[in-house]
């Protein structure tokens, strides 16, 4: 069997473009539940990234906001938003939210398998899911470590994914660093 080889090149992806694979991941996932006739109870998601991909899965999939569970769940920093390091656990759901459910745990990317497996573990084990699926939009074979796949993606890469949100980055530290440093200075122009 032939398998094609999986690109190494960047992927520049725009708020369009995620929405246009968004909704083509919702699609996917939306005919396979028709096709196994099954239902999603909920969706969870990892904040950041994930949030803008869950919120039009959400939807697409008929699931109103009483569904869409967080996992305060990450490896980055605002500091280092490109070096994993250990995980840190916030806010999670509600065991009695999850518990004997089928859940979706979506995220943009897939890419170490970290996260997921991370993420499937508390939803499955932690807070007693009876199904977890998972999907991203993107998923990066070459990057993963745990051999987990989404069981929905869009696009395999191996290239850095830039997604639009990013360039958002930089103005929420310059905003904290005001905060910590205690001043914030408005020029003549600048309003609140």
């Amino acid at each position: 069997m032939y398998m094609a080889e999986v690109p190494n090149t960047p992927i520049w992806e725009s708020w369009e473009s995620i929405l246009h694979k968004s909704t083509a991941l919702g699609q996917g996932i939306s005919r396979d539940l028709i096709e196994k006739n099954t239902h999603l109870d909920g969706i969870a998601v990892v904040p950041r990234g994930g949030l803008y991909v869950v919120n039009i899965l959400a939807r697409q999939l008929g699931l109103s906001g009483d569904q869409v569970f967080s996992l305060g769940i990450s490896k980055y920093d605002r500091e280092h938003p490109t070096q994993a390091g250990e995980f840190k656990v916030g806010q999670l759901p509600l065991q009695e939210d999850i518990e004997g459910k089928t859940i979706l745990l979506a995220d943009e990317v897939s890419d170490t398998g970290e996260t997921t497996k991370r993420a499937h573990g508390i939803l499955l084990n932690d807070l007693g899911a009876a199904t977890v699926l998972t999907a991203a939009i993107h998923y990066k074979p070459g990057e993963n470590v745990t051999g987990i796949a989404p069981d929905y993606y869009v696009e395999e890469t191996n290239g850095w994914v830039h997604y639009p949100w990013e360039g958002i980055d930089p103005v929420g530290s310059m905003h904290q660093m005001i905060l910590n440093n205690g001043t914030a200075t408005l020029g003549p122009t600048d309003k609140l």
